[in-house]
């Protein structure tokens, strides 16, 4: 029988429950809206694209059996809440309150002074926590699916890029993208496995898994928008994700705002997945 919350104690990841963690997960997620397969390496990965550390993780107890985890990143004044979970039928027993509680008190303790959380439209039950410790909508984020089309021109040509090249232009470009996608960890991370191009004024990252293509990153500089520099990019991105092979591009994580919708419209991307950011002042 699953134990109330006054009995539930949070503690630390040790790194030798990890595999522990992993297995949790792969139940607590098991019936998410998009379900999640986890694994030693998944897990390191997404705690590397969020500027995350391993010795940060909170785990929730029940006896020896790992019920909850969540995972608290910080960076400087803002802090993310990168993750968090609860198996099936420790759900309603105020697991999630006293993980995000812990969570909170972390961040606090290093001096944050914000926090930012993303949740998938329709995940009402994890929304409604959120609205009663205190988060608020602040936008929408859009993930969507188009087709990969050869473009017989796109403008001037992207050259090669290495991630010095375009770090310093994903930080004007990037300067109100949600939280996670704004810092270079993210870029850093996605740009191991992705090709780096860069014109001047903007960059693009594109990737192919198996026969999905993905678009990473798109960034163009404020001073050179409304300009044709995003079109030209996306007009590459998707002759070069054509030319790898790819069925299918997908973008994640957009501003829902009017200049990224006309985009998307323009290469008939249809939107598969809308989150709504939320944030809490500390």
């Amino acid at each position: 029988m699953a134990a109330g919350a006054n009995e539930i104690r949070i503690e630390r990841l040790r790194p030798e429950r990890l595999d522990d963690l992993v297995e949790a997960q792969n139940e607590m997620f098991a019936d998410y809206i998009i379900p999640i397969r986890s694994s030693r390496q998944f897990f390191a990965d997404f705690l590397r694209s969020v500027g995350g550390r391993l010795e940060n993780v909170l785990i929730a107890m029940d006896g020896s059996k790992i019920v909850g985890y969540v995972n608290p990143v910080n960076d400087g004044f803002e802090g993310w809440i990168g993750g968090i979970g609860v198996l099936r039928e420790y759900r309603g027993k105020r697991v999630g309150t006293k993980l995000m509680l812990a969570a909170e008190a972390e961040l606090a303790a290093k001096g944050v002074k914000e926090i930012s959380l993303e949740v998938i439209e329709g995940n009402d039950r994890a929304q409604k926590l959120y609205e009663r410790l205190g988060y608020r909508g602040t936008r929408k984020l859009v993930t969507a699916e188009g087709k990969p089309i050869r473009f017989q021109g796109f403008g001037d040509n992207p050259k090669i890029a290495t991630v010095s090249d375009i770090l310093m232009m994903h930080q004007r470009a990037y300067g109100d993208a949600c939280w996670q996608r704004r810092k270079s960890d993210a870029l850093v991370h996605s740009a191991r496995g992705a090709e780096c191009f860069r014109v001047d004024g903007g960059f693009v990252l594109v990737r192919t898994v198996e026969t999905s293509g993905f678009i990473p990153f798109l960034g163009v500089l404020p001073e050179k928008r409304r300009k044709g520099v995003g079109t030209a990019l996306t007009k590459f991105a998707l002759s070069r994700l054509h030319d790898l092979g790819a069925y299918k591009a997908v973008v994640y994580n957009v501003n829902e705002d009017a200049p990224t919708v006309r985009l998307l419209d323009m290469f008939d991307f249809k939107v598969t997945m809308k989150q709504l950011e939320m944030k809490k002042r500390l």
